[in-house]
């Protein structure tokens, strides 16, 4: 077979998604044209896409030296393998190299802002998404399969704690259109109009949204579409504030988090007879999550030291729950809120009181896979109608579209929640835990659901006042 022939047929693999015989054949051509161009570069495009990250880059980088008139399309997938392989940096300087030659590309205008922005550069993260912006107001992602249903426009403020939501629009029947909201910039309120037939609120935290939450409430409300999670109802979600919320609610236990500046948490710490906080308690800077600065203090001294290391920022201190089961694991919960439907997404067994699904030993120990697996395939096995109640109370105390709880049981059957807000993950990268599939697409199935709904219902009330 011909070498035009074998690179055909490695091309329609490819395509369809049969990466293994794409694979083979790419090797073959290499094997009779050493140099081939098109079979390197789409043989390390495979070896990215299947996870041997270092080997496509070994691959592409030759090539770079070789080609100076690809470097852009090399330098594109370099930067994803390297993001991929979690190196940011690595990736950004790719990314910021792909500039030099195409300064005005919206996209990667975009990917540098985004990388600049995880690596906490938040100048230069500022200044490409103010480019980004003036070349290209939306990042649209386009529905599958044909024409789209309708269109969403996601508001999103960079770095100020969003809800994630890139998996769950993957595979949609809609149009997303995202706009990156900045505080200090000038926008086009027909074009934002223009962009969704309804709008989803992102941004999600209050200690990391600040001001812009109101900019968004703004904007949103000139606007004048169907909105999920209107920022009206986020300001209402910081710790503290949904720990008084739901504080009287039948069969839960709340911890009564409270809010401290840093001069305030100090203030408390200079007299300690007078500390009005029993011990321990867990100590969080505001607008954290998964677990980084966040630490369970027994001392005083331990907490000083918390705060002297942290600097001049906001404080949560939450008391501490003791919530270990009776064989000694600690056992976290986490369920989605869409639309008033609850669905769980993951069980975290650990054996210390700070437990991430990641960061437990559920990877390699069956007995706590086959465990989560059950809860998910039949949480009411688990949480009973008592604790199903408790979660509805809170979820109509709460009031947003779509939202998250972190939650236990303690030894009584009581939920103890830890965490209620709209910045959770829900993601699809589960190859390690296989059970979790049908959960995790479930969710993606109600939040498409829910979208559908608030579309179809403009568009009902569209016909309703041109019949009138």
């Amino acid at each position: 077979m011909s070498i035009n022939s074998l690179l055909q047929s490695a091309f329609d693999h490819h395509r369809e998604g049969r990466l293994d015989l794409a694979e083979n054949l790419y090797l073959e051509i290499i094997k009779q044209a050493p140099t081939h161009w098109s079979a390197r570069f789409k043989l390390a495009t495979v070896l990215s896409r299947t996870g041997r990250h270092d080997a496509a880059i070994g691959w592409l980088m030759p090539m770079l030296a070789e080609d100076p008139d690809e470097s852009v399309s090399l330098h594109k997938e370099l930067g994803f393998a390297h993001a991929s392989a979690g190196r940011p940096e690595r990736a950004l300087e790719h990314f910021r190299s792909i500039l030099e030659t195409l300064p005005n590309d919206a996209d990667t205008l975009h990917l540098v802002a985004n990388f600049a922005q995880s690596l906490h550069l938040q100048e230069e993260a500022d200044t490409h998404y103010r480019r980004a912006l003036e070349h290209r107001l939306l990042v649209t992602v386009p529905a599958v399969g044909g024409p789209p249903e309708f269109r969403v426009l996601f508001v999103f403020a960079p770095g100020r704690g969003n809800t994630p939501f890139v998996y769950l629009i993957e595979g949609a029947t809609f149009e997303s259109n995202v706009i990156n909201l900045l505080e200090d910039f000038k926008y086009d309120d027909d074009a934002l109009r223009n962009g969704g037939d309804i709008v989803v609120n992102l941004i999600a935290d209050v200690d990391q949204g600040g001001p812009i939450i109101a900019f968004a409430e703004e904007i949103i409300d000139r606007i004048g579409k169907p909105i999920v999670n209107h920022p009206r109802k986020i300001t209402g979600t910081g710790r503290e504030s949904i720990a008084k919320l739901i504080a009287d609610v039948p069969g839960c236990v709340v911890p009564q988090t409270r809010l401290y500046t840093a001069d305030a948490l100090r203030a408390l710490l200079a007299d300690e007879a007078a500390f009005p906080w029993a011990l321990p308690l867990l100590v969080r800077r505001a607008g954290t999550h998964g677990g980084s600065d966040f630490e369970q203090v027994h001392y005083l001294w331990q907490l000083r030291t918390f705060v002297e290391r942290q600097g001049d920022c906001d404080y949560y201190l939450t008391p501490f729950v003791d919530y270990r089961s009776a064989d000694g694991h600690y056992r976290k919960y986490r369920f989605f809120y869409v639309d008033g439907e609850i669905l769980p997404y993951h069980l975290a067994i650990g054996d210390q009181w700070k437990v991430h699904h990641v960061t437990t030993a559920m990877a390699n120990t069956p007995w706590m896979q086959e465990e989560e697996r059950a809860f998910l395939e039949n949480p009411s096995s688990v949480f009973g109608d008592a604790q199903y109640a408790a979660l509805r109370e809170i979820g109509e105390k709460i009031g947003l579209d779509y939202f998250g709880i972190d939650c236990a049981l303690d030894v009584q059957g009581k939920v103890v929640v830890f965490e209620v807000n709209a910045c959770m993950l829900v993601h699809g990268g589960n190859e390690a835990f296989p059970y979790k599939t049908a959960s995790v697409e479930r969710i993606k199935r109600a939040f498409h659901m829910l979208l559908r709904r608030v579309a179809l219902q403009k568009e009902k009330e569209a016909g309703a006042a041109s019949a009138a």
